[in-house]
């Protein structure tokens, strides 16, 4: 079973491509957060409504991953979840590794409950449809997920962001793949196993073949890999 969380102010339409590579894959739905819920607690919870978000029981042993925020859930996820291993796509694997913006604008944490983020979600969103719309039509869809998407789970995402410290422990392997023009996300402070030089920050729509292959050899080495250690 493979399982990938979108990003920040996505949905399950920013894996399509990979949906079709994968019939197996689910991308779950983001819960809506509970009050000042931290990042552990909310990966917790995911994690124990799996089966009623996904519809389906999670079979071991699982593979998870997310795309930019997505996959810093995935990593808080596998203390819960012990999957076989962890696929970061343009995400990052410890605080350290966030742009050096983000970590500047760690101080204006407790004015993100005051982003005005359902006006932008009317009026910006709208506007990059409608100036995307038949020339770019993967920053058209991804307009059209953020305007979407729930504001809650956006504050929620941002302040977790910004006030992440430490690196979750994980007992699996990760394996990440990232874009060398990443501006959200830039690859210089990262360590990925494989860069798409050409890759902005949602490779899954602009570099499909590459993730996907990325993916396939990630489970396929894997399979073989558990393969030859069951023979000895």
């Amino acid at each position: 079973m493979l399982i990938l969380f979108s990003g920040l102010a996505a949905d399950e339409q920013v894996f399509t491509p990979q949906k079709l590579a994968f019939p197996e894959l689910i991308v779950p739905p983001w819960l809506v957060p509970e009050p000042n819920e931290t990042l552990d607690h909310y990966a917790q919870r995911m994690a124990d409504q799996l089966p009623l978000a996904t519809g389906t029981r999670v079979t071991e042993p699982c593979w998870i991953g997310g795309a930019s925020f997505g996959g810093i859930l995935a990593l808080h996820m596998a203390r819960y979840l012990q999957p076989a291993g962890v696929i970061l796509l343009g995400s990052v694997r410890a605080p350290d590794q966030l742009p050096r913006y983000a970590r500047l604008a760690r101080p204006l944490r407790p004015l993100v409950p005051y982003m005005p983020i359902r006006p932008w979600q009317w009026l910006v969103a709208p506007v990059i449809m409608w100036l995307t719309k038949g020339r770019w039509p993967r920053l058209h869809g991804l307009a059209g997920q953020m305007r979407r998407a729930d504001p809650r789970v956006i504050r929620w995402s941002i302040s977790r962001i910004l006030d992440w410290q430490h690196a979750p422990a994980v007992a699996c392997p990760v394996y990440h793949i990232h874009g060398g023009r990443d501006h959200v996300l830039p690859a210089r402070y990262t360590h990925p196993d494989h860069v798409i030089q050409q890759g902005g920050h949602i490779i899954s729509l602009t570099h499909p073949e590459e993730v996907t292959d990325f993916i396939r050899r990630v489970l396929d080495n894997r399979q073989h890999h558990c393969e030859r250690g069951n023979q000895a």
